[in-house]
C-alpha cells in the first residue's frame, strides 16, 4: 500500500484504524482532492474501478436523435451590412492650410492637437484662412511681408500672395 505522503508499506505492516493520521504530510495532502484521487487510482482497486467505468461507458449507446423544436424559425438569409467606402484621405494642403497634424472638425473647420481652431473660408474654388481661435497666449510679430501669428501650436505666416497656416515646427525638426 502507498500512503498519501508517498511511503510504501509492505503487506502486514499496517492495519486499518479509526484514529486520525499522525503523519504531517498525509494530513496536509488529505485535503487535496487530486492527491486522494491519484493515490486511489494508483492502487489495484482504482484501476479496476476505472476499467469497469470505461466498460460501462462503451456499452451505453449515445442518443444521437435530433429533436425538432417548435420554436425553430425557417433559415433566414444573413444580411451583411453594406460595405463602407474608405474615408477620403485628407490632402496635404487645403488652400492656405497645411493639414498635417490637424483634425477636421466640420466644413472648413480644423483643430490642432494643442486645441487651436482654424476656420477656413472658400473663396471661389480656393480655401483661404478666415479665423483663428485659441484660449491662450497669442504672439503677433511683424515680418518683412506682413504679420506672423503664433497661437499655441499653430503658426500663420505670410506666403507668396496669401498666408500659410501650419503646425509650428518643433525645435530640432
Amino acid at each position: 500500500m502507498t500512503t498519501l505522503c508517498g511511503q510504501t508499506l509492505g503487506e502486514g505492516s499496517y492495519a486499518a484504524m479509526e484514529a486520525e493520521p499522525d503523519c504531517a504530510n498525509c494530513i496536509r495532502r488529505s485535503h487535496d482532492p487530486s492527491r486522494i484521487s491519484g493515490a486511489f487510482f494508483a492502487q489495484e482497486e482504482g484501476s479496476e474501478l476505472l476499467r469497469l467505468s470505461l466498460e460501462q461507458a462503451r456499452s451505453r449507446k449515445p442518443d444521437l436523435r435530433v429533436l425538432p423544436s417548435h420554436h425553430v424559425e425557417r433559415d433566414k438569409p444573413v444580411v451583411w451590412p453594406a460595405p463602407k467606402a474608405p474615408e477620403d484621405a485628407v490632402p496635404d494642403e487645403i488652400g492656405e492650410l497645411v493639414t498635417r497634424g490637424f483634425k477636421p472638425s466640420g466644413e472648413g473647420v480644423w483643430r490642432s492637437p494643442g486645441g487651436v481652431i482654424v476656420r477656413m473660408r472658400k473663396q471661389g474654388r480656393e480655401w483661404r484662412f478666415a479665423e483663428l481661435v485659441f484660449e491662450g497666449e497669442v504672439v503677433a510679430t511683424r515680418v518683412e511681408n506682413g504679420l506672423r501669428i503664433k497661437a499655441g501650436d499653430v503658426e500663420v505666416s505670410p506666403s507668396g500672395d496669401g498666408l500659410e497656416v501650419r503646425l509650428k515646427k518643433r525645435a530640432g525638426t
